[in-house]
């Protein structure tokens, strides 16, 4: 192939363009620092510089979406930090306030106090950053709560802020101000009793209900009754008892049944609390072997110290008994039976008496001359005296004892592996009257009024409930509210929005606030206790207990300020949970910014792999490129000589 001069020329010039095209990309490297200043300098490496970039973009929002909400949640603490230190200050003032006995003016000025408690209350509430009342849900133009004259109200919604800190993560903002002011800390009534009785009158209370629904334990369903003094015993069934009056008949006609009928001692009655078993015990002063020493004489038993008694006549018979060891009638008897004929004398013995209320001592013997004397050894010892049975057998054959008048004393036991008594609250040993435990009915709709606070009743006046900006008087004085199902009805049909139901614990009343947005109280009109009885005075929420303080303060109702203390101390634990939500929040955003800085650093030096120039290199083959840029222009101009004609073209 013929090379021509114009072939030559093309060659150097296009072989100098490149070799000056990277001399200027090298002197570009330099001059910006970075390897990449156009896409077509490496196309693989811009997109990873455009992705690095990307992130590196979200890291900066995320950084800036936790900077404002660690705004947000400083001021949140800040916020709950004073209402703590409010509701902490009311406490202390409702504990002083129902120990003590403050006159007007002190009543007055706590009543102030609590007033300017509940207005700071408000006041944080309602509190507004960067514009906007931060306790209001989406609608930040509006103040989150407003005192009406029968409580406050809600005038925000349900929307939470959510904002991104990372990828598929997000964190809530904001807090809602009926969550945290208007929150029921507690139900009125929840743990109310109103202690209802048995039904005395008819005696229909059912088994199924004794112990809170719990009923008694019927598949054994037995228990024995012991009269220790005389040693019989009564076995009641109540296996197919269905009411308390089929109880007490069964335990009366089994004490009946009994040889000798146990009937005349002891008899099962309703106790005076009506809601329990009693025995009612009557002393027969019968005994037995089995009677223990320590019950004669109502109790005071007998001194057995040193516990010797003289058998004598004064001639032969002398012996001293010792009885010292004795712990029953039984061992009296046994005692002085086996000494009597060890000394001789088995003829003299000792019993007890016909009327079976005292020992006798008969000489089979006798009548002996001199007589036989049953005394003390000498006037210091009363153990002869206290048996009863000092005497002489002068022209008789023996000496019947005093009466030893023992205190009645029954056991009732359980029969097998039952627990029938106990569930019937009369499982015990006692030598008097016997006053069972609660047998604590279940609560029920049906249920009177009448037999409230064990049958002894309740005395219903009206009562005043509000609730936000509403306000309702339940007239529970009306003669056609007789039963639990009266009471709950008047409640439900005043028209606010709560529940009336029995309790959980199936023992009371308690009203459920059914609307987040508004305060609940309940009281009494004018000087009634119809709602401190029924367990339903008060408030559900902080900022209602504080408005029914101050009401308590202005009326004296010390009693109404006590019953707020728990409700207080609920409402400060209560904003002690949202000032640690607010903690939590705040240390995982801290935590999420970490992470996000150290991600940061990470696509930086991604980035500065990818896009930034190696300097070093650079000048190194800056300097190689301007050696081989100018060999080949002393190359060219060489190769390339240029004629006159070059000129002249």
């Amino acid at each position: 192939m013929r090379v021509t001069n114009q072939m030559v020329n093309n060659t150097v010039v296009f072989n100098m363009q490149r070799s000056l095209q990277r001399f200027m990309k090298l002197q570009t490297e330099m001059s910006s620092g970075r390897r990449i200043n156009k896409p077509s300098d490496d196309p693989l490496g811009t997109l990873r510089d455009l992705s690095y970039r990307g992130e590196l973009a979200k890291i900066d929002q995320y950084r800036a979406n936790i900077n404002g909400a660690l705004n947000w949640t400083n001021n949140y603490d800040g916020l709950l930090a004073d209402v703590t230190q409010k509701l902490s200050r009311a406490k202390e003032l409702a504990t002083t306030m129902a120990d003590e006995f403050p006159d007007a003016d002190a009543r007055e000025g706590t009543a102030e106090e609590i007033r300017g408690i509940f207005n700071g209350l408000l006041t944080s509430a309602n509190a507004e950053l960067e514009g906007k009342y931060i306790f209001s849900g989406y609608k930040t133009s509006q103040e989150a709560l407003v005192a009406t004259a029968n409580g406050v109200v809600y005038n925000g919604n349900a929307g939470l802020t959510e904002i991104a800190i990372g990828t598929a993560s997000k964190e809530t903002v904001n807090l809602l101000g009926n969550e945290v002011f208007l929150t029921s800390t507690h139900t009125l009534g929840e743990d109310s009793d109103v202690n209802v009785g048995l039904d005395t009158a008819t005696l229909t209370t059912l088994v199924a209900d004794f112990n809170n629904g719990q009923g008694i334990d019927q598949t054994v369903g037995q228990f024995t009754i012991t009269d220790q003094n005389l040693g019989t015993v009564a076995t009641v069934d109540v296996t197919a008892a269905a009411n308390i009056g089929d109880v007490l008949t069964s335990i009366n006609n089994a004490l009946a049944a009994t040889v000798p009928p146990m009937n005349g001692s002891i008899q099962a009655v309703i106790g005076r609390e009506n809601n329990n078993i009693m025995f009612e015990t009557t002393r027969n002063g019968l005994i037995s072997d089995l009677t223990s020493l320590g019950r004669l004489h109502l109790g005071n038993g007998v001194d057995l110290s040193p516990g010797k008694v003289l058998v004598t006549d004064g001639v032969g018979i002398n012996v001293e008994v010792d009885l010292s060891t004795a712990s029953t009638i039984g061992d009296i008897r046994t005692q002085f039976n086996n000494q009597m004929a060890a000394a001789g004398y088995p003829q003299i013995t000792m019993g007890i008496n016909g009327a079976g209320t005292g020992l006798q001592i008969n000489d089979a013997g006798g009548p002996r001359v001199p007589p036989v004397v049953v005394k003390d050894l000498d006037d210091t010892e009363r153990t002869a005296f206290d048996l009863g049975i000092i005497g002489e057998m002068d022209g008789v054959a023996s000496i019947v004892g005093a009466d030893l008048d023992p205190l009645v004393s029954f056991n009732v036991e359980e029969v097998g592996a039952g627990t029938t008594a106990a569930d019937l609250g009369i499982k015990a040993e006692f030598t008097n009257d016997y006053v069972g435990d609660d047998l604590d009915p279940l609560l029920k709709a049906t249920d009177r009024v009448i037999h409230f606070k064990s049958g002894f009743g309740l005395e219903m006046e009206r009562v005043v409930v509000q609730q936000g900006d509403e306000s309702r008087v339940v007239d529970l004085s009306d003669p056609s509210i007789g039963t639990v199902q009266d009471i709950l009805d008047a409640f439900n049909t005043s028209g606010l929005d709560i529940t009336a139901s029995i309790n959980p614990s199936g023992r009371g009343i308690q009203i459920v606030n059914d609307d987040p947005n508004r305060s609940l109280m309940i009281t009494d009109e004018g000087s009634a206790v119809t709602t401190k009885n029924l367990g339903i005075f008060g408030s559900s929420d902080m900022l209602g207990s504080l408005l029914v303080f101050e009401e308590a303060l202005k009326e004296n109702d010390q009693e109404g300020i006590g019953l707020l203390i728990e409700n207080l101390e609920n409402s400060i634990n209560h904003i002690l949970k949202f000032r640690s939500t607010i903690g939590t929040r705040a240390i995982r955003l801290e935590t999420t910014d970490y992470r996000l800085i150290d991600m940061n650093i990470a696509f930086t030096e991604l980035l500065s792999e990818v896009e930034d120039a190696d300097i070093s290199q650079a000048v190194t083959d800056l300097a190689s490129y301007e050696n081989s840029y100018r060999s080949a222009l002393m190359a060219t101009a060489k190769i390339l000589q240029p004629s006159l004609l070059d000129f002249l073209a």
